[in-house]
């Protein structure tokens, strides 16, 4: 770190104290959620990524329209953000689709920690995911390294900053 420089991290926002690297565990499990997706939800993720496949707004192969692939990026950072108050950065993510998500189908996903490490003097911190559909067959996996904060570790921790979490939002 630059000794000129008078960077901090945020120790804390209105979620409260934010988790640090030592608070999270490798294997913990991250809790599990039903998520039923709606037309309203695949509306909105087809406006935010300006994605207007015939598939997502009128029908596809599969029986009706399906979800964009991308929506499920929000139900395992929801249960990140249920275990852990964390911000920080989306750094990589890893996705296998194994069949697209239909509508008005409920879906399990289970999320959990699989690894956390140090690069370049930050914090990084890899989780996984799995959903299911009520037939128990896998619906998508997915792998995500999110960075803790984007000054190096070095920084001390004080002051409040701004909850730009994704706790209660579902798109």
């Amino acid at each position: 770190m630059n000794p000129n420089a008078s960077s901090t991290r945020i120790e804390r926002d209105a979620g409260g104290k934010r988790a640090s690297f030592d608070d999270i565990v490798v294997g913990a499990v991250l809790g599990e959620m039903e998520w039923v997706v709606t037309e309203d939800m695949v509306d909105k993720q087809s406006r935010m990524d300006h994605d207007y496949d015939e598939f997502y707004s009128l029908d596809s192969p599969w029986g009706g329209r399906v979800a964009p692939p991308q929506i499920q990026y929000r139900p395992p950072r929801w249960l990140l953000s249920r275990s852990y108050n964390i911000r920080g950065l989306f750094y990589r993510w890893k996705m296998e689709n194994l069949r697209p998500i239909r509508l008005n189908e409920t879906l399990r996903v289970k999320a959990w920690v699989t690894k956390k490490y140090v690069k370049t003097e930050r914090e990084f911190v890899v989780f996984a995911a799995e959903a299911t559909d009520s037939a128990g067959n896998v619906v998508f996996r997915t792998e995500r390294t999110h960075l803790l904060d984007v000054i190096e570790r070095s920084a001390p921790r004080a002051g409040e900053g701004i909850d730009s979490g994704i706790k209660a939002e579902r798109i």
